[in-house]
Parts: C-alpha cells; structure tokens; sequence
C-alpha cells in the first residue's frame, strides 16, 4: 500500500509540473486563480505563479500528511487506521491535481462549467471522507479533535461515526445540488452543509463526554 500511494501521488505531481511544463508557452501571461458563485473569473495571477503553485501545493501536502504521523504524541494509533488515512491523502492530493487541470483548461481558453464542476467535485470528497472517518483513531492532527474526543476513545468513536454520516450526507446534498442550482443558492447549499458537517459532530462530542461523566 505505501509503496502504491507513493507511485501515485508522486505520479500525479510529476504529471501536473509536465503539464504546466509543456503548456507553458501556450498560457497567457494572466490566468484565472479564483472564481465568484457564478462560475465567473474574478482574480488572475501571473502565469508562473498560477501555473506552478498547484502541484506546489500538492508537494507540501503530501509531504505534510507523510510527516503528521511521525509528530503526534498518539503516533501509534496511525498504524490502526493507516489505509483510512492513506486514502484520504490521495483524495487530497487528487483535488488540487483536479483543480490544477482545471485552471490549466481554463487559461487555454476553454470554458468549462467551474460553477459545478467544483462543488461536484467538493461533494464527492466529503462522501469520501464521511466513508473513512469513522475509521480513525485518536490523534492530534486529523478527524474531529476537541477537548472531549481527545480523552476518552469511545467519545471518539462515536462522534467519528456520526461525523462520517453528516459528511457523508452533506457531501450527497452538494453533489445533487450542484446540478440543479448555480450562484449564491449554489453557494448558500455549500457553505450550509460544510458547516453542518463540522459543527454537529463537535457540539455532539461534548454531550457525548456530559453523559459520560453521568
């Protein structure tokens, strides 16, 4: 398995500087780095930034999520749940190499519906995400980390299990949304159900920890 994810993530990110390599001169001097709700470019950058950042980007957090485990004061709980983990930095890493693609297609002058590609795409890694998150063990650095879960496993656990169906949930709702409704309704949806899926499990840690102490 490590030596797979580390094939394809170092893969991906040799494929992304090639691209931007190889396109360079085709690129115009100004490209699009950010979009309003309504799929419309609204900053550029200078092309040696725009071009090169993303697979930057994806060094930084391949090599940060391969450098997490070897911190954390609860380094041995990775061991229980390292396919869990393993994936979600490669769905990680996939995003930004996806958006990279996507910035690269867009520069070149193809117009490609963004305003639903990336909340498609958003939704999809949460329903990822909500499938894998369950399977986590305590740590300092990724899942839901308060107070209340940090302490007692089984908080843990059960927080974790109704995070993963709120991500899950929530990620099923971006992902149908985003193919009825565009702009500030689009944006409203998403904004909704990604601090749906945040807020709920951490709120629901700490009752979970009240009871516990009953």
């Amino acid at each position: 398995m490590k030596n797979r994810t580390k094939i394809y993530n170092i893969t991906l990110i040799i494929t992304a500087f090639l691209i931007s390599i190889l396109l360079y001169s085709k690129l115009p001097n100004e490209m699009p780095m950010h979009w309003n709700a309504y799929g419309e470019i609204d900053n550029y950058g200078p092309k040696i930034f725009a071009a090169f950042l993303p697979p930057i980007i994806m060094i930084f957090i391949w090599g940060g999520m391969l450098f997490i485990p070897k911190i954390d004061p609860k380094k041995e709980n990775y061991n229980k749940f390292n396919t869990s983990y393993t994936i979600i930095t490669n769905i990680i890493v996939t995003f930004f190499f996806i958006l990279h693609i996507v910035v690269i297609i867009t520069s070149l002058g193809y117009d490609i519906p963004i305003y639903k590609i990336i909340p498609f795409i958003i939704g999809i890694i949460f329903i990822l995400i909500g499938n894998y998150l369950p399977k986590s063990k305590s740590n300092f650095f990724f899942g839901i980390r308060t107070p209340w879960t940090l302490t007692n496993e089984d908080i843990w656990k059960k927080t974790h299990r109704l995070g993963g169906k709120l991500f899950v949930l929530s990620g099923l709702f971006i992902t149908v949304s985003s193919l009825f409704f565009t702009g500030n309704i689009q944006f409203i949806i998403l904004v909704t159900a990604i601090l749906i899926a945040s807020i709920i499990p951490i709120i629901a840690s700490y009752f979970y920890y009240s009871k516990n102490i009953k």
